[in-house]
């Protein structure tokens, strides 16, 4: 099968994750899917041409392994590698439903965001600060442009924005280009911004400084982006692609 499909039904998966908590099911598909890992990847490498299988991981399911796919989708996969499901894997948990694979892309953000390097974020503060969000964005987003265009209220409202690389196209693209170079820019504030609401693209010395954009689009990867602008907390949780500044308070409070 060809990878365009796989990534066609991947449009169908909503990245989360969740603690499945600890039960017999759970230690009975550890020790299942353990012995499985190299013949799933093996099998799914083969019937879906191109794909690259990041983990084999067990699954709160006896006898279903959880499959990660290019480093930030997942698919279940029954252990003997005949059946594949495409969709999200709920729990109900104490009375309530929650999304093992979104908790546990939660830690994998917390941590992520916990080791970031400030100097290499583009950063708008609040003057009075309440809030913190991390925003995975590309110049080329309208959305990204929106939100952009609200940047004063949303430090107005105590909320301050930290802006990571996230060219949709990849590190290839065109706006990844433009995006190292306004990484570069002396005024890497006033870069962003006009790159974003005015079309005008830096033109500082590439360098050092531009490598950021490349790891930044790389963890988000790994976090779960699929499109821009992207929001986290610095705990993990999104919150959404574009939010109006009143309905993000909305869902920081």
């Amino acid at each position: 099968m060809k990878k365009w499909f796989v990534f066609a039904l991947m449009g169908l998966v909503t990245a989360c994750g969740a603690e499945t908590g600890a039960n017999a099911n759970t230690a009975a598909a550890a020790d299942d899917n353990a012995v499985n890992g190299d013949k799933i990847r093996a099998v799914m490498e083969e019937a879906f041409e191109g794909i690259k299988i990041s983990d084999v991981r067990p699954s709160p399911i006896s006898g279903v392994v959880e499959v990660e796919v290019e480093g930030r989708d997942t698919v279940y996969v029954s252990n003997d590698g005949s059946y594949v499901l495409v969709g999200n894997l709920l729990q109900i948990k104490d009375g309530e439903v929650v999304d093992p694979a979104e908790q546990r892309l939660e830690q994998v953000r917390m941590e992520g965001i916990s080791q970031l390097d400030m100097a290499q974020m583009i950063t708008y503060p609040a003057e009075d600060q309440k809030h913190e969000i991390y925003v995975f964005t590309d110049i080329s987003c309208g959305y990204c442009r929106k939100l952009h265009r609200h940047i004063e209220e949303y430090n107005e409202e105590g909320v301050t924005v930290h802006y990571l690389a996230f060219p949709r196209g990849g590190p290839a693209a065109k706006a990844a280009e433009a995006m190292r170079h306004i990484w570069c820019a002396e005024d890497r504030q006033q870069a962003l911004t006009d790159a974003k609401l005015t079309d005008k693209i830096s033109e500082a010395e590439l360098g050092e400084c531009a490598k950021p954009v490349d790891e930044q689009y790389s963890l988000g990867l790994k976090f779960g982006v699929r499109g821009t602008p992207a929001i986290y907390t610095p705990e993990g949780k999104q919150l959404g692609g574009y939010v109006s500044p009143a309905e993000l308070l909305k869902r920081l409070d």
